[in-house]
Protein backbone atom coordinates (compact mmCIF):
# COMPACT_ATOMS: atom_id res chain seq x y z
CA UNK A 1 0.00 0.00 0.00
CA UNK A 2 1.26 3.19 -0.69
CA UNK A 3 1.97 5.71 1.76
CA UNK A 4 2.47 9.45 2.22
CA UNK A 5 6.04 8.83 2.26
CA UNK A 6 6.98 7.33 -0.17
CA UNK A 7 7.23 10.01 -2.45
CA UNK A 8 9.76 11.43 -0.28
CA UNK A 9 11.60 7.79 -0.09
CA UNK A 10 11.79 7.74 -3.97
CA UNK A 11 13.03 11.24 -4.42
CA UNK A 12 15.74 11.38 -1.72
CA UNK A 13 16.84 8.06 -3.14
CA UNK A 14 17.47 10.11 -6.52
CA UNK A 15 20.22 12.27 -4.78
CA UNK A 16 21.63 10.31 -1.99
CA UNK A 17 21.88 6.96 -0.22
CA UNK A 18 18.91 5.70 1.76
CA UNK A 19 19.88 2.76 4.64
CA UNK A 20 17.09 0.93 5.41
CA UNK A 21 17.24 2.44 9.15
CA UNK A 22 16.64 5.50 7.34
CA UNK A 23 13.81 4.60 5.31
CA UNK A 24 12.37 2.80 8.74
CA UNK A 25 13.12 6.47 10.33
CA UNK A 26 10.93 8.25 8.12
CA UNK A 27 8.41 5.61 8.07
CA UNK A 28 7.67 6.44 11.68
CA UNK A 29 7.36 9.68 11.28
CA UNK A 30 3.48 10.95 12.21
CA UNK A 31 1.89 12.56 9.68
CA UNK A 32 -1.23 14.41 9.97
CA UNK A 33 -2.59 14.47 6.28
CA UNK A 34 -5.10 17.11 4.86
CA UNK A 35 -6.40 18.01 1.68
CA UNK A 36 -6.15 21.90 0.65
CA UNK A 37 -7.72 24.12 -2.49
CA UNK A 38 -6.06 26.06 -4.38
CA UNK A 39 -5.14 29.24 -2.92
CA UNK A 40 -4.89 27.89 0.78
CA UNK A 41 -1.83 29.69 3.13
CA UNK A 42 -0.61 26.88 4.99
CA UNK A 43 2.06 29.13 6.91
CA UNK A 44 2.03 33.02 6.10
CA UNK A 45 4.64 35.35 6.11
CA UNK A 46 6.08 36.05 9.72
CA UNK A 47 4.45 32.96 11.08
CA UNK A 48 6.13 30.89 13.72
CA UNK A 49 6.08 27.28 12.75
CA UNK A 50 6.33 24.12 14.69
CA UNK A 51 6.10 21.64 12.03
CA UNK A 52 6.94 21.00 8.57
CA UNK A 53 5.06 20.17 5.30
CA UNK A 54 5.35 17.68 3.62
CA UNK A 55 3.51 17.56 -0.13
CA UNK A 56 2.07 14.35 -1.07
CA UNK A 57 0.55 15.53 -4.22
CA UNK A 58 -0.56 18.63 -6.20
CA UNK A 59 1.72 21.99 -6.22
CA UNK A 60 3.11 24.75 -3.24
CA UNK A 61 4.51 27.41 -4.09
CA UNK A 62 6.83 29.89 -1.70
CA UNK A 63 6.44 33.45 -2.52
CA UNK A 64 5.83 37.04 -1.03
CA UNK A 65 3.60 39.81 -1.79
CA UNK A 66 4.31 43.73 -2.00
CA UNK A 67 1.70 46.05 -0.15
CA UNK A 68 0.21 46.78 -4.01
CA UNK A 69 -0.38 42.94 -4.29
CA UNK A 70 2.17 42.62 -6.65
CA UNK A 71 3.36 38.78 -5.98
CA UNK A 72 6.45 36.59 -6.37
CA UNK A 73 6.59 33.09 -6.81
CA UNK A 74 9.92 32.14 -5.80
CA UNK A 75 9.88 28.10 -6.15
CA UNK A 76 7.29 25.53 -6.92
CA UNK A 77 7.23 21.91 -5.12
CA UNK A 78 5.63 18.42 -5.35
CA UNK A 79 5.26 15.46 -4.10
CA UNK A 80 8.21 14.31 -2.07
CA UNK A 81 9.26 17.52 -1.21
CA UNK A 82 9.64 19.25 2.27
CA UNK A 83 9.45 23.42 1.52
CA UNK A 84 9.62 24.46 4.61
CA UNK A 85 12.70 21.84 6.13
CA UNK A 86 14.53 24.72 7.14
CA UNK A 87 11.86 25.90 9.67
CA UNK A 88 13.81 23.10 11.83
CA UNK A 89 16.44 26.11 12.51
CA UNK A 90 14.71 29.28 10.90
CA UNK A 91 10.71 28.55 12.17
CA UNK A 92 10.02 32.19 11.53
CA UNK A 93 8.63 32.14 8.14
CA UNK A 94 10.10 34.62 6.38
CA UNK A 95 7.46 34.09 3.29
CA UNK A 96 4.38 32.55 2.42
CA UNK A 97 3.97 29.08 1.74
CA UNK A 98 0.74 28.34 -0.09
CA UNK A 99 -1.12 25.96 -2.53
CA UNK A 100 -0.81 26.90 -5.54
CA UNK A 101 -3.16 23.85 -6.69
CA UNK A 102 -5.52 21.36 -4.94
CA UNK A 103 -3.32 19.49 -3.25
CA UNK A 104 -2.31 16.91 -0.21
CA UNK A 105 0.07 17.39 2.32
CA UNK A 106 1.08 15.98 5.46
CA UNK A 107 2.26 18.04 8.46
CA UNK A 108 5.62 16.76 10.92
CA UNK A 109 5.98 18.18 13.63
CA UNK A 110 9.12 19.71 14.47
CA UNK A 111 9.66 17.81 17.71
CA UNK A 112 9.69 14.20 15.99
CA UNK A 113 11.98 15.11 12.52
CA UNK A 114 14.72 16.10 15.05
CA UNK A 115 14.35 13.10 17.22
CA UNK A 116 14.55 10.90 13.46
CA UNK A 117 17.77 12.92 12.76
CA UNK A 118 19.20 12.07 16.38
CA UNK A 119 18.77 8.60 15.85
CA UNK A 120 20.33 8.97 11.94
CA UNK A 121 23.35 10.83 11.05
CA UNK A 122 23.15 9.53 7.32
CA UNK A 123 19.80 10.26 7.08
CA UNK A 124 20.45 13.72 9.14
CA UNK A 125 23.42 14.57 6.25
CA UNK A 126 20.76 13.67 3.20
CA UNK A 127 18.17 15.91 4.56
CA UNK A 128 20.79 18.70 4.79
CA UNK A 129 22.07 17.71 1.51
CA UNK A 130 18.85 18.28 0.08
CA UNK A 131 18.87 21.68 1.52
CA UNK A 132 21.92 22.71 0.15
CA UNK A 133 20.62 21.42 -3.18
CA UNK A 134 17.04 23.57 -2.82
CA UNK A 135 19.27 26.34 -2.30
CA UNK A 136 21.28 25.60 -5.28
CA UNK A 137 18.11 25.32 -7.21
CA UNK A 138 17.20 28.93 -6.18
CA UNK A 139 20.14 30.86 -7.29
CA UNK A 140 19.78 29.29 -10.68
CA UNK A 141 16.46 30.46 -10.85
CA UNK A 142 17.87 33.99 -9.70
CA UNK A 143 20.16 34.02 -12.63
CA UNK A 144 17.37 33.24 -15.24
CA UNK A 145 15.47 35.86 -13.66
CA UNK A 146 17.38 38.50 -13.54
CA UNK A 147 19.34 37.69 -16.84
CA UNK A 148 17.50 35.95 -18.77
CA UNK A 149 14.72 36.70 -21.97
CA UNK A 150 11.23 35.86 -21.30
CA UNK A 151 11.40 32.55 -23.78
CA UNK A 152 14.85 31.59 -21.77
CA UNK A 153 13.18 31.76 -18.80
CA UNK A 154 10.11 29.63 -19.79
CA UNK A 155 12.09 27.17 -21.35
CA UNK A 156 14.18 26.50 -18.28
CA UNK A 157 11.34 26.34 -16.01
CA UNK A 158 9.87 23.96 -18.14
CA UNK A 159 13.07 21.81 -18.38
CA UNK A 160 13.28 21.92 -14.20
CA UNK A 161 10.04 21.19 -13.93
CA UNK A 162 10.22 17.92 -16.18
CA UNK A 163 13.49 16.75 -14.85
CA UNK A 164 11.96 17.09 -11.39
CA UNK A 165 8.89 15.31 -12.08
CA UNK A 166 10.31 12.76 -14.15
CA UNK A 167 13.10 11.81 -10.66
CA UNK A 168 9.67 11.82 -8.78
CA UNK A 169 7.79 9.10 -11.23
CA UNK A 170 5.72 11.63 -11.53
CA UNK A 171 5.64 11.67 -15.60
CA UNK A 172 4.10 9.79 -18.48
CA UNK A 173 6.69 9.57 -20.87
CA UNK A 174 7.17 13.33 -22.35
CA UNK A 175 4.35 14.69 -20.43
CA UNK A 176 3.40 15.25 -16.76
CA UNK A 177 0.66 17.03 -15.08
CA UNK A 178 1.31 20.55 -14.36
CA UNK A 179 -2.23 22.40 -12.65
CA UNK A 180 -1.08 26.32 -13.36
CA UNK A 181 -2.94 29.50 -15.09
CA UNK A 182 -1.05 31.74 -17.71
CA UNK A 183 -1.85 34.05 -14.57
CA UNK A 184 0.18 32.04 -11.80
CA UNK A 185 3.47 31.44 -15.08
CA UNK A 186 3.55 35.42 -15.28
CA UNK A 187 4.19 35.16 -11.12
CA UNK A 188 6.71 32.65 -11.45
CA UNK A 189 8.60 34.23 -14.83
CA UNK A 190 8.07 37.79 -13.37
CA UNK A 191 6.09 39.29 -16.21
CA UNK A 192 2.79 40.03 -16.95
CA UNK A 193 -0.26 37.28 -17.89
CA UNK A 194 -0.42 39.06 -21.57
CA UNK A 195 3.55 38.28 -21.34
CA UNK A 196 3.56 34.89 -20.23
CA UNK A 197 0.79 33.98 -22.94
CA UNK A 198 2.70 35.37 -26.21
CA UNK A 199 6.18 33.47 -24.05
CA UNK A 200 3.72 30.40 -24.13
CA UNK A 201 2.64 30.40 -27.72
CA UNK A 202 6.45 31.30 -29.08
CA UNK A 203 7.62 28.05 -27.28
CA UNK A 204 4.37 26.27 -28.67
CA UNK A 205 5.27 27.45 -32.52
CA UNK A 206 9.09 26.29 -32.17
CA UNK A 207 7.26 23.20 -31.56
CA UNK A 208 9.64 22.35 -28.63
CA UNK A 209 6.56 22.03 -26.40
CA UNK A 210 2.96 22.30 -25.60
CA UNK A 211 0.91 23.28 -22.72
CA UNK A 212 -3.13 22.40 -22.59
CA UNK A 213 -6.05 21.51 -20.15
CA UNK A 214 -2.78 21.67 -17.56
CA UNK A 215 -0.54 19.01 -18.84
CA UNK A 216 2.59 19.66 -19.93
CA UNK A 217 4.29 17.71 -23.21
CA UNK A 218 8.16 17.56 -24.12
CA UNK A 219 8.20 17.33 -27.88
CA UNK A 220 11.60 18.25 -28.35
CA UNK A 221 13.95 17.87 -25.52
CA UNK A 222 17.47 19.07 -26.99
CA UNK A 223 15.99 21.99 -28.48
CA UNK A 224 13.99 23.22 -25.11
CA UNK A 225 16.91 22.66 -22.96
CA UNK A 226 19.37 24.55 -25.42
CA UNK A 227 17.01 27.46 -25.64
CA UNK A 228 16.65 27.31 -21.96
CA UNK A 229 20.23 27.39 -21.24
CA UNK A 230 19.56 24.37 -18.66
CA UNK A 231 22.07 23.01 -17.25
CA UNK A 232 20.95 20.32 -14.85
CA UNK A 233 24.26 19.89 -12.45
CA UNK A 234 22.97 22.88 -9.99
CA UNK A 235 19.95 19.31 -8.93
CA UNK A 236 22.85 17.39 -8.50
CA UNK A 237 21.26 13.69 -9.23
CA UNK A 238 23.70 10.81 -8.49
CA UNK A 239 22.80 10.07 -12.12
CA UNK A 240 24.75 12.72 -14.01
CA UNK A 241 22.87 11.75 -17.34
CA UNK A 242 19.57 13.04 -16.12
CA UNK A 243 18.88 16.22 -17.75
CA UNK A 244 21.13 15.76 -20.53
CA UNK A 245 19.58 13.41 -21.74
CA UNK A 246 15.94 13.29 -21.48
CA UNK A 247 15.27 12.58 -18.14
CA UNK A 248 12.03 10.59 -18.86
CA UNK A 249 14.21 8.09 -20.82
CA UNK A 250 16.31 6.62 -18.25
Amino acid sequence: MTSAIDPLLHRLETIGKLTDADRDALRRLPLRESDLSKGSEIVSDGEVSSSCCLVVSGYLCRSKTLPNGNRQIFSLHTAGDIPDLHSLHLNRMDHSLSAISDCRIARIPHDAVYEALDRSPTLNALLWRDTLIDSAAFRAWMLMLGQAEAVSRMAHFFCELFTRAAMAGLTDNNTFPLPLTQADLGDILGISMVHANRTLQDLRGRGVMDFDQQIVSILRWEELRKLGQFDPSYLHYLDGRVGRDNPAKL
